[in-house]
């Protein structure tokens, strides 16, 4: 788990109702294109140890404020993913949206934001469980690794034969 994200998650679930709408309208918004309700928000629960990857903390905020606050968090969201795509009749569009998202690197254009905010808002509609935010923050802050031990751990958890299989 990052450093300061349990703070930062009970921050988030205390924030009030309006504080945390601002968020959630920015859900799938780089942090330099959000608006200041937003910002005012996000910066009173960041902690000081977030500030190189500020805007996968501002990512994960937003997401996270798609579900009601004090919801526990549950399955990794890849896992939850990969359900989506075994029971759902759009489960062959979900599978390119994710080969899609894996081949993508998190940059400024914030297209793989755009890409995740999309999963996000659907496994929202679909499930109403919340994922697990705190790993998934993990896994953003280590997305561009040059060994795509992220991706791997996704695509393993989504097509993965044997454990598909074993379901």
């Amino acid at each position: 788990m990052i450093e300061g994200s349990e703070d930062f998650f009970e921050r988030l679930n205390s924030l009030g109702t309006g504080e945390r709408a601002a968020l959630k309208r920015s859900a799938g918004t780089m942090i330099q294109s959000a608006d200041g309700r937003a910002l005012k928000a996000f910066y009173r629960c960041m902690p000081s140890t977030g500030g190189l990857y500020e805007d996968r903390w501002f990512a994960i905020a937003c997401l996270r404020c798609l579900w009601d606050a004090g919801e526990e968090q549950g399955e990794p969201f890849e896992a939850m993913i990969s359900s989506l795509i075994r029971s759902d009749e759009l489960s062959e569009s979900i599978s390119h949206r994710v080969s899609t998202l894996l081949d993508t690197r998190w940059d400024q254009d914030g297209f793989m934001l755009t890409k995740l905010s999309r999963l996000g808002k659907m496994l929202r509609q679909k499930s109403g469980e919340i994922p697990d935010f705190p790993g998934l923050l993990d896994d953003l802050v280590y997305w561009d690794s040059d060994t795509q031990a992220v991706q791997r751990k996704w695509a393993q958890a989504m097509f993965g034969f044997e454990k598909n299989e074993k379901e």
